[in-house]
């Protein structure tokens, strides 16, 4: 693989970012003068993607690469150079219900959204540590601080990351490396139109990115939204269970028999 040259401009790496916020965050940051890595499964979705920013080819790369994939993850990483900011946001969702439990819905989920992010980070993390510099952000969710209808499997790979990233700040902290959690409420993207009950708060993606790289340079580490919906959600953790369960069960309508 050629080594790609990269000039002055700052170095924006994304995973998942074929489609949804991953994909806002590209058009974004290009508009942004970023020199974007555009890292996904779906290379046909990425050609898209390009053809898109077509005014940006100079600055688009897109690499078609399965995030649960290391080889192919380091491979990348060699072949760029230290990234500025490090976008870990691949992930997928897919609800469980008690009738179609399946350990493999939760196999997947976790091999993804939990251990796609760790390759991820781990391919890309060691040039920024040698640079010394540099901001990662990983893709949580609010569904990380309490658990939703329907996410068994999903809301508990994004508690894994926020204790990830809490945990890894400190060692990050010694290589002037910053690390954000970014936890959304409910974003318009393929995920969520399987969903059959009400989601409050519903931004579109190109709303979302704009809020996620409005905040990546605050001194905050977690970025939330939408703001109301975000408060409600934090607040309902810090009720008895039994409570926040009856709350949620009545905000987001769940009460159909299956």
């Amino acid at each position: 693989m050629k080594k790609l040259e990269h000039n002055l401009k700052k170095i924006a790496v994304i995973t998942g970012a074929s489609e949804g916020i991953g994909a806002a965050l590209v058009n974004e940051l290009l508009q942004n003068n970023y020199k974007v890595i555009a890292v996904s499964r779906d290379l046909k979705k990425l050609s898209k993607l390009k053809s898109f920013n077509s005014k940006f080819k100079n600055n688009l790369e897109v690499f078609s690469v399965d995030v649960t994939n290391s080889s192919h993850l380091l491979s990348v990483a060699k072949n760029i150079g230290s990234p500025d900011l490090l976008i870990l946001n691949a992930g997928i969702y897919e609800p469980v219900l008690i009738e179609n439990f399946s350990v493999e819905t939760f196999t997947k989920q976790c091999e993804i959204n939990y251990l796609g992010v760790i390759k991820s980070f781990d391919a890309f993390i060691k040039k920024m540590l040698s640079n010394r510099s540099g901001t990662v952000l990983i893709m949580s969710s609010i569904a990380g601080w309490i658990g939703l209808p329907k996410a068994s499997a999903y809301a508990p790979t994004k508690s894994a990351l926020r204790s990830f990233a809490q945990s890894i700040r400190y060692d990050l902290a010694k290589y002037n490396i910053v690390i954000k959690l970014c936890s959304p409420g409910f974003v318009n993207t393929k995920a969520v139109k399987v969903n059959d009950f009400k989601m409050p708060g519903l931004i579109e993606p190109n709303v979302a990115a704009k809020i996620i790289l409005k905040n990546i340079n605050s001194k905050k580490f977690e970025i939330t939204f939408p703001w109301l919906f975000s408060t409600l959600m934090k607040f309902l953790t810090y009720l008895p269970d039994n409570l926040s369960y009856k709350l949620i069960k009545y905000v987001t309508l769940y009460e159909k028999e299956k």
